[in-house]
């Protein structure tokens, strides 16, 4: 009877450490400092292998969250290249890059002159309005830039313990819920 109280225990205390983990993820986002979330890698770490599994989750839980801001990147993209099209401006290149070369393209000074230049005649109220519209899609995708890069910082900080402390469990025979080393491949 004791053995299903501790799996329940276990998957508590992992579920706890993983929405604790994505907590710190948002407040490091939000605030630019990965330092609490490093400290608490720092304690899994030093609870040694038997905090793989929460570390795997921990890595999901960053990936997610790369993928959001990602789509959000697209949504700021698609938002603009709808703006645009209202000024009769189409800039297909932009369309068609992947995420990271059209948050490029979108912070670039290039963009506002390849709009400026597609527009053709606008009025001036019409060149203040596009420039504004690219400046702060420019902005959006600026800030979303700066929290991926982040997210990646956190995620290369895990997979780097993830990679030492399963060498750790090999090496010791540390593997979470076994008594014994694992049988080499052969």
């Amino acid at each position: 009877m004791k053995r299903p109280l501790d799996e329940l225990l276990t998957f508590a205390e992992r579920a706890y450490v993983r929405m604790e983990a994505e907590q710190l993820i948002h407040q490091c986002l939000d605030q630019g400092d990965p330092s609490l979330f490093f400290d608490l890698i720092k304690g899994l770490v030093l609870a040694g292998s038997s905090s793989l599994g929460v570390m795997r989750e921990i890595r999901d839980e960053i990936r997610s969250a790369r993928t959001s801001l990602t789509r959000e990147g697209m949504t700021v993209r698609q938002e603009l290249m709808d703006a645009l099209m209202e000024f009769g401006v189409h800039l297909p290149q932009l369309l068609s890059a992947d995420a990271p070369e059209a948050f490029r393209a979108i912070v670039s000074r290039g963009l506002r002159r390849q709009a400026h230049q597609a527009a053709g005649r606008l009025t001036r109220e019409d060149e203040v309005v596009l420039e504004e519209i690219c400046q702060e899609a420019g902005n959006r995708v600026s800030a979303i830039a700066r929290r991926l890069m982040l997210l990646v910082r956190l995620e290369e900080s895990v997979e780097d313990w993830l990679t030492s402390l399963a060498y750790e469990a090999t090496q010791t025979g540390g593997w979470p819920g076994t008594t014994s080393r694992p049988h080499s491949i052969q």
